[in-house]
């Protein structure tokens, strides 16, 4: 068995909704295997979102622990946080929240311009790498915002590996349907750990290796 990449302790987290009423996370402990896809299901308003953000080091937690490649990330100054997150995880979003103006390929490599410490032929080859595994090679140079919705979450998907992260956390990403198979593809054929918010019947509960249950802020089958 891999070790674990992600694992949390007691963790516990409440941040108002900005509809009404709170997110609760309540005593949350998990231990997410490296190279495998994990679902965490659960309705609308059952803490899930709140979970991956802070899994994702986008909330501290009011209580509790979030470890990272052996790593305690609550422990850490906000700059190291950011850090880390920036090297180690992508994510996807409801939304896309590409640059419409911009080409696909524009948008994809952004995340590596951004964040510095490669060289451009470095740069070049991981665009290239990650325009190559979502199959957007063809449409690499058109305007996002020319593009249909579903090619534009391939392309956000494309962003959100293209600095190799060892973590992918998805919060209820558009065109699922498209996205869990790439996903699913990443685990097995490059190592990506994967931690999808899911619905019961959507494809990820279907492709995960583990679907974890989350009611009322408490996870379940951890």
């Amino acid at each position: 068995m891999n070790a674990p990449l992600l694992h949390c302790r007691e963790l516990h987290c409440v941040r108002p909704l900005w509809r009404e009423g709170d997110s609760h996370v309540r005593g949350a402990n998990a231990v997410f295997q490296s190279g495998h896809f994990h679902a965490i299901s659960g309705p609308e308003g059952c803490g899930k979102n709140l979970l991956l953000h802070v899994l994702g080091l986008l909330e501290q937690p009011d209580a509790g622990e979030v470890w990272l490649g052996g790593i305690n990330t609550t422990e850490l100054p906000a700059p190291a946080r950011d850090a880390l997150r920036q090297r180690h995880i992508g994510f996807l979003f409801p939304t896309c929240a590409l640059l419409p103006s911009l080409s696909v390929l524009e948008n994809i490599a952004f995340p590596v311009l951004k964040a510095g410490g490669t060289t451009e032929a470095e740069q070049a080859e991981r665009t290239l790498s990650a325009l190559r595994f979502c199959h957007l090679e063809d449409q690499a140079e058109q305007r996002v915002g020319d593009l249909p919705p579903a090619s534009q979450a391939v392309a956000a998907f494309a962003r959100a590996i293209i600095h190799r992260p060892q973590l992918l956390l998805a919060e209820s990403p558009a065109a699922e349907e498209l996205l869990v198979p790439l996903a699913r593809r990443a685990v097995d054929e490059l190592g990506l750990t994967v931690v999808w918010g899911a619905r019961a019947d959507g494809p990820a509960s279907r492709a995960a290796d583990r679907t974890l249950q989350m009611t009322g802020g408490r996870l379940e089958g951890a």
